[in-house]
């Protein structure tokens, strides 16, 4: 058995044999839209994580691992990362479940992170919203700094399953 705060699995977009980078790991092609997009095939990655304060580190490895195999310019492969670790540690702090999940789906122009957690208890009824910590304040400023380097960000809650999936875009180049 693996240690607690090592990801599984994760879905890496392996090079076939006319270099093409896109990987298939969680369902059919993604949709081929604009000619940016006919150019660079999407690419899509997923782990996950048990609900473990080393899994924040994990998280930041795996994905700018990924994102340097999707050659990611490295000043945007800094905001995902940066985002993808707020995004898990709110996970950690707020949901209460035992596990994290993380995708990534980059295009040509985005790059969408979603992590989703498993609510349980009192966290059901709450949804993450940006707050406005005074200078004191240790804690929640993370939300802020996803809406800052994102293009945008919400949250889902899917009807099949106790979770809640937030996602946040951002530039790919």
């Amino acid at each position: 058995m693996a240690p607690p705060f090592l990801p599984r699995p994760l879905h890496r977009p392996p090079p076939d044999a006319r270099g093409d980078r896109s990987s298939r790991a969680d369902g059919p092609n993604p949709r081929q839209g604009a000619l940016s997009e006919a150019r660079l095939p999407a690419s899509d990655a997923s782990f996950e994580l048990p609900a473990h304060p080393l899994s924040v580190g994990a998280a930041r490895r795996v994905v700018r691992e990924l994102l340097t195999v999707w050659d990611v310019p490295e000043g945007v492969r800094d905001d995902v990362v940066l985002v993808v670790s707020e995004l898990i540690t709110n996970a950690l702090v707020h949901a209460g479940g035992t596990w994290i999940g993380c995708r990534l789906h980059r295009t040509a122009e985005r790059i969408r992170v979603e992590v989703a957690d498993e609510i349980t208890g009192d966290a059901g009824s709450a949804l993450p919203v940006t707050c406005r910590p005074g200078p004191e304040d240790p804690h929640g400023r993370g939300l802020l700094l996803v809406e800052a380097l994102s293009l945008g960000w919400g949250v889902t809650l899917p009807s099949d399953r106790a979770a809640r999936v937030v996602r946040a875009d951002l530039r790919s180049v």
